[in-house]
C-alpha cells in the first residue's frame, strides 16, 4: 500500500502552515494584542490587586473550612470582587480583553466563512488521539 501525500495536497498543507504562522506574527505584533498584554502584566503585578486577591483566597478557604459563618465570607468576597472590578487597572484590562476578544472573533468569523466550517469550534485542543 502506498500512503504518500500527493504532492499537490502537500503544497497546499506547507503553505496554509505558512499563511497561518504569518496571521500568528500579525497577530502577536497587532497593538491591540501588546496593549492586552501591557493591561495583563500591570494587572499581574498591581500591589493592590494581589492584596485583594490574597484576602479573597482567605475569604474563600474560610468559607471552605468554616460553613458556619458563610453569610459573612460570602458578602466580604462579594465587596472584593467590587472593589477589584473598580480598580483602573482592572477596568483597563477588562477594556483591552473585549477588545482583543472582538478582534479574535472578528478573525474567526472570516476564517469560518472561507474554510465553510466553523474555525476555532475545529481548532481547539481535544483529548483525541492525534495530539490536541
Amino acid at each position: 500500500m502506498n500512503f504518500q501525500t500527493p504532492v499537490s495536497t502537500s503544497k497546499k498543507v506547507d503553505e496554509a502552515n505558512q499563511l497561518a504562522r504569518q496571521l500568528g506574527d500579525l497577530l502577536l505584533n497587532a497593538p491591540e494584542y501588546q496593549i492586552f498584554l501591557k493591561t495583563l502584566n500591570d494587572v499581574n503585578n498591581d500591589p493592590t490587586v494581589k492584596k485583594i486577591l490574597a484576602e479573597m483566597r482567605n475569604h474563600q478557604n474560610d468559607l471552605r473550612w468554616s460553613p458556619e459563618n458563610a453569610d459573612e465570607h460570602e458578602v466580604a468576597i462579594s465587596r472584593l470582587e467590587t472593589e477589584l472590578e473598580n480598580l483602573a487597572v482592572v477596568q483597563d484590562y477588562r477594556i483591552a480583553e473585549k477588545t482583543i476578544c472582538k478582534m479574535f472573533a472578528e478573525i474567526d468569523e472570516i476564517i469560518s466563512r472561507s474554510a465553510g466550517i466553523p474555525f476555532a469550534a475545529n481548532a481547539r485542543r481535544s483529548g483525541c488521539s492525534c495530539g490536541g
